[in-house]
């Protein structure tokens, strides 16, 4: 699943290729995709509205568009395995929509598993129009907000510091891949109970969380604009991961074995060694 470094870094990257584009077709190609409105009245309201700007908020992706005195969003949230990508000879299979600009250009978006979801609202006050319902339970970003504010939203969790770093109503943007590598990071088992973290610690996680992902967002972003490949996550992944997905490889600090454990449909990766459990029964 795409996560903030990723969005951020495409939202940055479509924006200075895409800003100022004027929509010349929306076509649509599996329907049960679209949440919010139906499908003809997206294309009615989108084609020749001009883009303003890409934007992200958590982990959807909100293309703003402008038509006379009406602002528009359209929000796609990528669910699993959804990516955009540059329209060639042959589209993907799965491609969902493709935006067509009007000086050529063709954006399209492929899910294999349907499991994305898109929506289109649109006002005449810019600052007001909507946003799915999904977001109003939304935390902060994670890269907006100061270490106090980490500090004091932190507190009002109690569970094992993995699952909290990925609850939405947290902060934004933080998925199950880099939560392990942020943990991974700053030496803290994903398993260990907020409540039974030091201050030191709780410091330690918030400039981890800072670090890794500022630093996705800047690698990513400087590959997109080498080589204007917008469905290239796996590449990326592989070039910056240190911990996720390296089950049974040697640990990048300490050279033993990267353990793997799954649970709940997600896998969760980290050293033994580097991030010692207090918990003396884990295994």
């Amino acid at each position: 699943m795409p996560e903030l470094p990723e969005l951020e870094a495409i939202s940055k990257y479509l924006t200075k290729k895409l800003s100022g584009e004027i929509v010349a077709r929306f076509d649509t190609f599996f329907h049960t995709v679209i949440r919010f409105p139906d499908t003809k009245t997206i294309q009615t309201l989108l084609v020749g509205a001009r883009l303003e700007k890409v934007s992200r908020k958590g982990k959807l992706m909100v293309f703003q568009f402008r038509s006379i005195d009406t602002y528009l969003h359209l929000c796609i949230d990528h669910g699993l395995i959804g990516r955009f990508a540059w329209e060639k000879v042959k589209a993907p299979a799965k491609t969902v929509l493709r935006l067509k600009f009007q000086s050529g250009s063709s954006l399209i978006y492929h899910d294999r598993r349907l499991h994305g979801a898109i929506w289109l609202f649109h006002g005449t006050n810019k600052e007001n129009t909507l946003f799915p319902s999904k977001v109003r339970n939304y935390g902060p970003d994670i890269l907006t907000i100061s270490l106090d504010e980490f500090k004091s939203r932190i507190r009002q969790y109690r569970g094992e510091i993995k699952g909290v770093l990925t609850k939405q109503e947290f902060v934004t943007g933080i998925g199950n891949a880099y939560a392990d590598e942020i943990l991974f990071n700053a030496r803290i088992h994903p398993f260990t109970k907020r409540t039974n973290l030091s201050s030191s610690e709780i410091e330690r996680l918030y400039k981890s969380c800072t670090s890794i992902l500022g630093h996705g967002v800047s690698e990513i972003t400087n590959w997109l604009f080498t080589t204007d490949k917008i469905d290239n996550q796996r590449f990326w992944r592989k070039e910056l991961f240190r911990i996720h997905l390296r089950g049974e490889q040697p640990c990048y600090n300490c050279g033993k074995s990267i353990s793997s454990i799954k649970a709940n449909r997600r896998i969760t990766n980290f050293c033994r060694t580097c991030q010692t459990s207090r918990n003396k029964n884990f295994i």
